[in-house]
């Protein structure tokens, strides 16, 4: 039997590629997809990012349902999803840490993640690639995602 702590919260589409939901605490959190297609020079590849509106407090759940969005996500169409943690208020490691956690907690097999860590002197460059292993144009996207981590280098 799964517990209520386990269940995600109910999720609104707000936006072809928005969402919103509504932690028990309060906390009223935005998920949103950006078609990054075109300047990225492959289709259908996006960002992701999700924000609170509000003070967040630990919430098990909110982890359960950003998955579930992201789940939701991949199974719609063989996406490609680039994360850039933020970096404004020099979290980008936690960021990236708490995203790492929930990929492993997932147990999802069937999309690969590539990392990719860049340190600059003002700030730390965390992304990763979330791709199918059987995605028809695999080495396309992973090649183009390569270059533009190359690019993200020299700056």
């Amino acid at each position: 039997m799964i517990s209520n702590l386990q269940l995600p919260y109910h999720i609104v589409q707000t936006d072809d590629l928005a969402y919103k939901f509504i932690t028990q605490s309060g906390v009223v959190y935005a998920a949103y997809f950006i078609d990054i297609s075109e300047a990225f020079g492959a289709d259908h590849v996006y960002t992701f990012s999700f924000d609170a509106v509000g003070k967040p407090v630990n919430d098990g759940r909110v982890r359960y349902t950003i998955v579930k969005i992201l789940s939701d996500f991949f199974q719609v169409n063989q996406n490609s999803l680039i994360v850039v943690c933020e970096t404004c208020d020099k979290k980008e490691n936690a960021r990236f840490r708490l995203f790492e956690k929930w990929y492993c907690q997932t147990g999802e097999h069937d999309i690969e993640k590539i990392d990719v860590f860049v340190d600059h002197a003002d700030y730390n460059f965390r992304s990763s690639l979330l791709l199918f292993k059987e995605h028809p144009r695999y080495q396309e996207i992973k090649g183009i995602y390569d270059e533009w981590v190359k690019s993200e280098m020299e700056k």
